[in-house]
């Protein structure tokens, strides 16, 4: 009844903006993280035999198969692994992957550290925080990044029409949605604001699922909102103002997200860590060889309608961990306040992944 009632919420906020006909792809994308946690392999741990649960996978498999639980942020992060466990890649590589959904960021960090999940996608930032923690964790791939071209990327800072904002100077005093505090997306707001010789202190951020910001920005409880696609396309064609590219725009080639693990998981499976390397860079190189595939297995996967699947930005997928990225973040945590001090970054990735 709740995703009833929130759904229900949502269509008519956008109604009353006077430009509706794209609603209907809300409440299938409130589905979607139900149908990205039913999906994937069978059971959390152990290994199976090798009997195939993907019909029609495009990768060769192997006789057996090790079963790990991988969560990740809804949207395109959770969508590219599903669509890399549909197509083979992971089971070509003897894994059988459960995906699940999580809000991102540090949410997913306790699940991979007491074992609930093996591996988990986080933004680097979530990550770099829980490892300045004394966290036992440690970054096995990286997960999504940015494209060359800003205006092409995968991620936008938008605003209400309402609200005065057009462009990064404007975002003092205003009060911006991110769907975790303390994470990548505060610092690249930040460094934006800096660029522009804004105050960056002249900002406040409103925690919040995705979903939610739609609403939250058409009605003025924020300001704007720091979206990803789907939702950066649902946004803009609801007339939603495009003011920056907040990633792309703050470095070149960004490490947005990153897989993790424990200490433990990774030094005592070193095989099955390797295999999900392997696993993470294939898929990556599958869609950027054929985006137009994934975005036809989209619907599939998320359940995004494939009007909106066709129109949305795609982020770029490669396994292998920039540690440059990982020092720039780091060097911006300190200046920003989320770190007391740099940590050592080479040292909290795991080596294969490099």
């Amino acid at each position: 009844m709740r995703a009833t009632r929130r759904t229900t919420t949502i269509a008519t906020t956008w109604a009353t903006t006077g430009n509706a006909g794209r609603m209907r792809w809300l409440a299938p994308l409130l589905a979607a993280p139900l149908l990205l946690s039913s999906c994937g392999g069978g059971s959390p741990s152990g290994e199976q035999d090798g009997t195939s649960a993907q019909d029609g996978g495009t990768a060769e498999t192997s006789t057996q198969t090790t079963a790990v639980r991988v969560a990740d942020t809804a949207g395109m992060p959770s969508a590219f692994l599903q669509y890399g466990v549909n197509e083979g890649y992971f089971e070509a590589e003897g894994l059988d992957v459960t995906v699940d959904v999580s809000i991102g960021g540090a949410a997913a960090v306790p699940a991979v550290v007491n074992g609930e999940t093996q591996f988990a996608g986080s933004n680097t930032v979530s990550a770099i925080l829980a490892a300045s923690k004394g966290l036992p964790i440690t970054i096995v791939a990286a997960g999504t990044r940015t494209v060359a071209d800003p205006a092409e990327d995968f991620a936008r800072i938008v605003a209400s029409t309402s609200s005065g904002i057009e462009e990064v100077s404007d975002l003092e005093g205003a009060t911006i949605a991110v769907n975790t505090l303390e994470n990548i997306n505060d610092v690249v707001i930040m460094t934006l604001m800096e660029d522009a010789g804004a105050d960056r202190h002249q900002v406040r951020f409103a925690e919040m699922g995705f979903s939610d910001m739609l609403p939250a920005v058409a009605n003025g409880q924020v300001d704007g909102a720091l979206l990803i696609e789907p939702f950066v396309t649902m946004a803009l064609d609801e007339g939603a103002v495009e003011v920056a590219s907040p990633y792309a725009e703050s470095r070149e080639d960004m490490m947005v997200g990153t897989y993790m693990t424990s200490e433990d998981y990774a030094a005592e499976n070193p095989d099955v860590v390797e295999a999900f390397q392997r696993g993470i860079d294939a898929t990556g190189q599958a869609i950027a060889e054929d985006p137009d595939a994934f975005r036809e297995a989209l619907p599939e996967v998320t359940t995004i309608e494939p009007g909106l699947a066709g129109e949305i930005h795609l982020p770029v997928w490669n396994a292998t961990v920039d540690v440059e990225t990982l020092q720039f973040l780091n060097e911006r945590m300190v200046r920003y306040g989320l770190l007391d001090e740099e940590i050592a970054v080479d040292e909290i990735v795991t080596p294969a992944a490099e």
